[in-house]
């Protein structure tokens, strides 16, 4: 039996490994940043359009991936809006990233 691989859905462990990725990312960006600034060395301005770039792709990349999850547990992306509302809303999100995926096939897969 040979493993597929969904383009509906993400798995808890891809989610969770990509927002490490995009953690790890963000950290070394913003020592990129900070270090020149705290020390008065070098340009800077590069340094904030390339970390403002980054952030914007990840976001995006990060974005689609919860979608992705969200599938994976039988929600509607659209439950990505429920992270605007106050305190409740992210936690929420949280709750659903961690959800185990519905076995077999659900209404997202095709």
């Amino acid at each position: 039996m040979t493993p597929t691989i969904s383009l509906v859905n993400a798995s808890r462990s891809a989610y969770w490994w990509f927002v490490l990725f995009e953690a790890i990312v963000s950290v070394v960006l913003d020592l990129l940043i900070f270090i020149p600034l705290s020390t008065n060395n070098g340009p800077v301005l590069p340094l904030f359009a390339i970390s403002g770039i980054a952030a914007i792709c990840l976001w995006l990349i990060g974005l689609s991936l919860l979608v992705r999850r969200l599938h994976d547990i039988d929600k509607s992306g659209w439950f990505v809006l429920i992270g605007l509302v106050p305190f409740a809303g992210p936690i929420v999100l949280l709750v659903f990233t961690l959800l185990e995926g519905t076995p077999g096939p659900n209404r997202y897969q095709p």
